[in-house]
């Protein structure tokens, strides 16, 4: 984990060579409108996190509560037919923003959300959780066209390794803007998995996830999951 960083830098510069490569050849090789002919597609979804058996007292912002990933997949045709299998590797970036003055402890027998001091943090602007995982994706796509086109659907799961996690709080003091970071585990489960669906036209497709791992580690944490809904777009 220590090294998590230099390997988020070394992905995200290959992806950045990846994607130039792919509008290189788009230029060059494809005819207008169709997909670069690579053996792969680079997709980036953005979406909204919700926590799924929260506490009555404890509520999300939903702006403040989105998350992002990027990742590689790889087709693998079935037969002849319009579907195909597609498995590869990607990152994960999940937020969880706090309505309340709310933030996580795990200085007891377990975490727990505690409510913040007033004294200690006077004007409260933000407190949140933040999430990084290593993921590994498995799907089954059907497309009506070739290259990509056309009208797209998928169902897939995916299973992801926790690299990181810290909680922030952000408020005002005397006029100035103050950020406390604390970067720890907090009893979070070290793995996820759950399952998704995705129906859109060509490389634009509305996603929905839901995961049946717990977000803590049982016995460790509070028993809460969590489902997120917004977009998937294909770079390629």
């Amino acid at each position: 984990m220590l090294h998590y960083k230099k390997f988020l830098g070394g992905l995200a510069l290959s992806l950045l060579i990846a994607t130039t490569s792919a509008q290189a050849q788009d230029t060059t090789t494809t005819p207008e409108g169709a997909q670069p002919d690579l053996p792969g597609m680079l997709l980036i979804d953005f979406g909204f996190n919700f926590l799924n058996n929260a506490p009555d007292d404890l509520e999300t912002r939903i702006w403040g509560s989105r998350g992002f990933n990027v990742y590689y997949l790889y087709p693998i045709p079935i037969g002849e037919s319009k579907f195909s299998l597609h498995t590869g590797l990607g990152l994960g970036f999940v937020n969880y923003s706090f309505d309340g003055r709310v933030t996580l402890s795990d200085e007891q027998d377990s975490t727990q959300f505690v409510p913040l001091d007033a004294t200690t943090y006077p004007n409260l602007r933000k407190t949140q959780l933040t999430t990084h995982y290593l993921d590994i994706p498995l799907e089954v796509r059907f497309f009506a066209k070739e290259n990509y086109r056309g009208f797209t659907a998928a169902i897939g799961g995916r299973v992801g390794r926790l690299i990181n996690s810290f909680t922030k709080i952000k408020y005002e003091d005397g006029g100035t803007n103050e950020e406390d970071k604390f970067k720890r585990r907090y009893n979070l489960n070290p793995w996820r998995y759950g399952a998704y669906a995705k129906v859109g036209f060509r490389g634009i497709t509305l996603t929905g996830q839901y995961m049946f791992s717990d977000l803590f580690t049982s016995g460790e944490g509070p028993e809460v999951n969590n489902y997120k809904i917004g977009i998937t777009i294909g770079l390629f």
